[in-house]
């Protein structure tokens, strides 16, 4: 008979992580969205 319980500790745990992970992607990727926005705003055209 299958094991419900680990089947679904396991699920939910990857579950988890994975939610982890693209809180922490957003937050990287609004960080970046905001230095790019101060980088237009400044103006600064030196590349």
């Amino acid at each position: 008979m299958p094991n419900y319980e680990k089947m679904y500790t396991e699920a939910f745990n990857a579950l988890t992580d994975a939610e982890r992970m693209i809180t922490q992607a957003a937050k990287i990727i609004k960080t970046a969205q905001q230095q790019c926005e101060e980088i237009f705003l400044a103006g600064d055209d030196t590349e």
